[in-house]
């Protein structure tokens, strides 16, 4: 008879009790947000619930990836640590909540490659249980956004923007209870896209999740929202289709792509039209003539980002910058310290290693759906992922984000799994 160790025998006890605590906490991610964004919108303090809740899941995962996986926890508080040196150097002049402005957004940061890992390991220790975890995360969080919508349409929560002086706007937008707008535009896209693969071969339900995620984007105003859910309701069931659909609907696919292009230079035509409809054409013009065509496009970050590169040139040396100087060290001299660019805000406040662990986040995420492209649920990923991308070095509030870690390692670690299993039981 073999014998065990003492940390074997621990980690055999302990391993599903973890799983449990966490297959029990994850699903409501997307509500403790929106009750975080209700109590710091009305009493102008969440308490730390969020925070308080993330940082329980995290410390949950790490201990699990403890004895599992060591070495690459290793790996994740090294590179979380390599973030630090750079602000540390500023913090002694600047007021306590910047070190933990700080320590909080650099947590962010690797909180994605972390849940990925441990939502995997889960994967290959229990496949149901994992399964079971996305659909419930999934039904949940559906349910958060639609009765949130409803809640905003009947006058309850924040519109998604604050009104300009001297421009006339019809409609604000609707976020409801969350509190940033954009962040939720970002969990918009990756749960339309993982409600999308499970739906698409049922017509009735993927028209019914298309119209409602349409409806949201919608309601937000954000371009990130509205581009990125058209994307998908278009491209999801192309990309779910075998390769001899793509061999016998060649002329359909043609002709398809030619409506599509005919609808959009339609809606180029009268984007006045469509943009007084939405009630921002008055928002739209103005931010034209303040900053031309790219306010527009990148919403002034181009000039924000200017502005703080510049400051940063003016108040440190080249070596604080290749370390970067923090939030607070931006914050010192300008109100605006975030571009909303990601790359450019993680150069600026944690230098070589920030740009750098961008880019770790955005390969590893890549990479895993490039493994999967061979599978209709692998092509959505690899789609959502670039698109996450595109809006993260556009638009920023990806890498940022508090909101957005846990659903997008959800859905890369655990979709083709359901996708799979739901397939099978609609074959059977």
């Amino acid at each position: 008879m073999l014998a065990t160790t003492p940390a074997a025998t621990s980690q055999a006890l302990l391993q599903p009790v973890l799983d449990w605590l966490l297959c029990r906490l994850i699903p409501w991610f997307l509500l403790v947000d929106c009750l975080n964004g209700a109590l710091l919108q009305t009493l102008g303090s969440s308490y730390g619930l969020a925070a308080g809740y993330k940082l329980l899941l995290l410390s949950l995962m790490a201990l699990s990836l403890a004895w599992q996986q060591p070495r690459l926890l290793l790996a994740l508080a090294v590179s979380w640590l390599a973030l630090l040196p750079g602000p540390m150097l500023q913090w002694p002049a600047l007021p306590i909540r910047w070190v933990l402005a700080d320590v909080q957004l650099t947590l962010k940061l690797v909180s994605p490659l972390l849940a990925l890992a441990y939502l995997c390991a889960l994967k290959q220790r229990s496949p149901a249980q994992a399964a079971r975890l996305l659909k419930h995360s999934l039904l949940i969080s559906s349910l958060v956004l639609l009765v949130n919508a409803l809640a905003g349409i009947a006058g309850l929560g924040f519109t998604a923007y604050q009104p300009l002086d001297g421009v006339a706007q019809a409609f604000l937008g609707i976020k409801g209870f969350f509190y940033s707008t954009n962040e939720l535009s970002a969990v918009l896209l990756v749960l339309t896209a993982a409600m999308l693969c499970l739906s698409w071969q049922h017509k009735l339900l993927y028209a019914f999740v298309s119209g409602c995620a349409l409806l949201l984007a919608l309601s937000l105003l954000t371009k990130t929202g509205l581009f990125g859910v058209m994307l998908l309701v278009l491209l999801v069931p192309l990309l779910l289709q075998q390769r001899q659909f793509w061999q016998a609907k060649r002329k359909l696919l043609g002709l398809l792509a030619l409506a599509v292009s005919l609808a959009l230079l339609l809606a180029i035509a009268n984007g006045e039209a469509l943009l007084k409809l939405l009630g921002i054409y008055d928002k739209l013009s103005f931010v034209y003539q303040q900053r031309g065509i790219s306010g527009i496009l990148l919403s002034s970050r181009d000039y924000y980002a200017g502005r703080i590169w510049q400051l940063s040139s003016e108040q440190y040396t080249m070596p604080e910058r290749l370390f970067g100087v923090g939030q607070g060290g931006v914050a010192l001299y300008l109100k605006k310290y975030f571009a909303e660019l990601d790359w450019f805000d993680l150069l600026v406040f944690y230098g070589l290693a920030g740009v750098s662990l961008f880019g770790l986040v955005f390969a590893v995420f890549i990479r895993h759906s490039w493994r999967l492209r061979y599978t209709g649920a692998g092509r959505v990923l690899l789609l959502l992922n670039l698109l996450l991308l595109m809006v993260s070095s556009l638009a920023g509030h990806i890498l940022t984000s508090g909101m957005l870690w846990l659903p997008w390692a959800l859905c890369n670690a655990l979709l083709l799994q359901l996708y799979q299993a739901e397939h099978d039981e609609r074959s059977a």
